[in-house]
């Protein structure tokens, strides 16, 4: 279950229990793929099922994050590997944002422009996105890429809402059908 938590210094509790349901949920995706799914929908999610400072904040700690994020990238994997016939074009992509691993999701996109455009470098008004070359978060982190797992990083900077002089800075990693 996703939960937002207003109260960042609160500790976590049920570590090992909430662990156990990621990777039920996890483990789940064998043949799961959606049935339903054409290039009009263009993108489909699964967020991740964690509270909020389960992974991000003072409570989050990096062996927890690490371990999410190789569950999301298990999930993917027994995405890609459940695609049926008529989906091959589709690619499959868990979505791993840091320093808001709240956000962090597994992905399919059924429109190939859709995902093009997502990890383009791009410059305007709002900000700029910058392929991460020569960094690998799955080598930083000791992530375990299955077969046919591709990585991708992408830094992204945009213009805070409420004050023009506040620029904020994430890198999206995107694991599975990248290249």
């Amino acid at each position: 279950m996703r939960q937002l938590s207003f109260n960042n210094n609160k500790k976590v509790r049920g570590i090992h229990r909430r662990l156990r349901s990621l990777r039920k949920w996890a483990s789940d995706f064998s043949g799961l793929f959606p049935a339903d799914l054409t290039i009009a929908d263009r993108y489909y999610n699964y967020k991740i099922p964690v509270l909020r400072n389960f992974v991000e904040g003072k409570q989050a700690t990096r062996a927890v994050q690490v371990e999410c994020a190789q569950l999301l990238i298990n999930a993917c994997t027994k995405l890609m590997q459940s695609k049926p016939e008529n989906a091959k074009s589709f690619r499959v992509v868990a979505t791993i944002c840091i320093p808001d691993m709240f956000t962090s999701e597994v992905c399919i996109y059924t429109d190939e422009e859709y995902f093009q455009i997502k990890i383009q470098p791009r410059t305007n008004n709002d900000g700029k996105t910058v392929l991460l070359h020569g960094r690998s978060l799955a080598n930083e982190w000791g992530l375990v890429l299955p077969d046919g797992v591709k990585e991708l990083g992408v830094s992204l900077t945009y213009q805070g809402y409420d004050d023009p002089d506040d620029w904020y800075v994430s890198e999206h990693w995107q694991f599975g059908e990248v290249l």
